[in-house]
């Protein structure tokens, strides 16, 4: 096998004039792949990264009765159940939540409305609070009751910075106006909806609306991988099931508002995952991806006929070189695989070539194009840019696809190649 390598390897280069063609076809193909794979990993982790940290994990346990929030009656309980998932959690979430219109941010006579304000136990979510792109500050200490964390979107409008005491305004459960000065100590760059958000401690936000100091108003879990969502998903559901009511785990928020207006007594549980959550933007990430996908199959498709007939052109030159090697002794097989190896050690460089160029193209863009104006964009983006991404097994992905092209489009002139008559062969001019 060493010596047909070799043999492939030496022809290879011998030939290399004739396959230039196929090359470029075969690294603009990595190329493509790459560039296409890396930016759709990219966005779709920076969004889910962001989402999670919004909706208190990758997998969120919610409380609710007829009317009214979330709220989770009984925590510890759940704490319990989360202590005993497989795989083991990065972290997990504790938090209370302020959802009303009037929530907002002031400071020197500047102003700033809020989507939400989250109540957070620091050192509970730190692994994943910590994967804020912070351009100031950071994660304030466990104990620290009046530090806040506040977005790039936020202190601009203010004109705050990171040791600035602001004000935080609610209702409280009575209907009353109240408010809080806490100081910032970190600025988190984010400019789509998500950075209309504030976190503080979670018995400061509870005091602020007047309520008790272990109120719980939504629990979550950080997994370490997404295919471990569905696992975590299922077990946690499980486990509430054993002891509440529950509803069916969510897929989508519509569904759980649908869900919301049955009429029950008391206070069913439900677990709903971070896919639930973000079923509109996936549909629409699942649509970008699958035109993608169907580019890339069609260029493809032309690679692999491109291969083909390049091969056979390839064949019918060399077919004396192939005759002689058969006259010395080559079988049938071993011809048919000298040109098979040829093709993949074909595939390989083209295959090398096309992720230096897909990585360098994917580092042009995340460096020059700057979306930051554009609010839509920043969802799936890092301070406006793209930040791409891939793993080893999309990588894998890649490497065999690739190789399966060079191989599928040579199969057929290299088994003509191998049933060829020595003697024709030797005569062909």
């Amino acid at each position: 096998m060493i010596r047909l390598i070799k043999l492939s390897w030496r022809n290879f280069t011998r030939n290399i004039q004739r396959y230039r063609v196929l090359l470029v076809a075969l690294t603009l193909a990595a190329a493509a792949l790459v560039v296409v794979l890396g930016a759709v990993l990219g966005v779709g982790h920076t969004l889910r990264a962001k989402a999670s940290r919004y909706f208190a994990g990758d997998v969120a346990v919610l409380g609710f009765e007829q009317n009214g929030r979330s709220l989770i009656e009984q925590p510890d309980a759940i704490d319990a159940m989360i202590a005993g998932l497989e795989p083991e959690p990065v972290a997990s979430a504790r938090r209370s939540m302020y959802y009303e219109l009037d929530a907002a941010l002031f400071y020197a006579g500047y102003t700033v409305r809020q989507r939400r304000i989250v109540g957070v136990e620091w050192d509970r979510e730190r692994p994943v609070l910590e994967g804020f792109d912070f351009v100031a500050g950071g994660v304030p200490d466990a104990d620290d009751t009046r530090g806040v964390l506040i977005s790039t979107s936020a202190s601009e409008t203010l004109g705050a910075r990171v040791g600035d005491e602001i004000t935080v305004v609610a209702t409280t459960v009575r209907g009353h106006s109240n408010t809080v000065d806490l100081v910032i100590r970190g600025i988190f760059a984010e400019a789509s909806f998500f950075g209309y958000t504030t976190y503080l401690d979670r018995v400061t936000l509870n005091r602020l609306q007047d309520l008790p100091d272990d109120t719980v108003h939504e629990m979550g879990v950080y997994v370490r991988t997404t295919a471990d969502v569905a696992r975590v998903s299922a077990a946690l559901h499980a486990s509430l099931a054993a002891r509440y009511d529950v509803f069916p785990i969510l897929s989508t928020r519509d569904e759980r508002d649908l869900i919301r207006r049955e009429q029950w007594s008391g206070r069913r549980y439900g677990v709903m995952t971070l896919d639930a959550q973000l079923s509109e933007i996936n549909d629409l990430l699942n649509a970008i991806s699958g035109i993608a996908t169907v580019i890339i199959v069609f260029f493809l498709g032309i690679v692999v006929v491109g291969v083909g007939n390049t091969f056979s052109m390839i064949v019918f030159e060399r077919t004396v070189e192939i005759g002689t090697l058969r006259a010395l002794g080559m079988q049938r097989a071993r011809a048919t695989l000298l040109l098979l190896s040829e093709a993949l050690i074909l595939g390989a460089v083209g295959l090398g070539l096309g992720l230096l160029v897909g990585v360098g193209v994917l580092e042009f863009l995340r460096n020059t194009l700057d979306f930051t104006g554009y609010g839509w964009a920043t969802l799936f983006l890092v301070r406006g840019r793209l930040e791409w991404r891939l793993t080893t097994a999309w990588i894998g992905a890649i490497v065999l696809v690739v190789l399966a092209s060079a191989a599928a489009g040579c199969l057929r002139a290299a088994l003509r190649a191998g049933r060829l008559e020595v003697v024709d062969a030797l005569r062909h001019e």
